[in-house]
């Protein structure tokens, strides 16, 4: 439970990051680039990088998330 916790607080820290523009772009631009271009999709545009890093964000929280419950459901 306690890497449950500590890993939506480690997401939701770096979804406050992106947002507020903490984190810079051309970090995130990096990033993006290689996610879309490992799974064979277009990159988004300068103006879409930050709403694209909080949907892939959400999206690995809500998978890892009901991966975890499942394993505690399992067990």
């Amino acid at each position: 439970m306690v890497y449950f916790l500590a890993f939506n607080g480690l997401m939701l820290l770096l979804a406050i990051g992106v947002m507020a523009k903490v984190i810079s772009v051309r970090f995130l631009t990096g990033f993006i680039t290689g996610l879309h271009y490992a799974i064979g999709i277009s990159t988004p545009t300068q103006d879409q990088v930050r709403r694209a890093v909080l949907v892939w964000m959400i999206s690995v929280v809500v998978i890892v998330d009901m991966l975890f419950s499942l394993l505690r459901w399992a067990f």
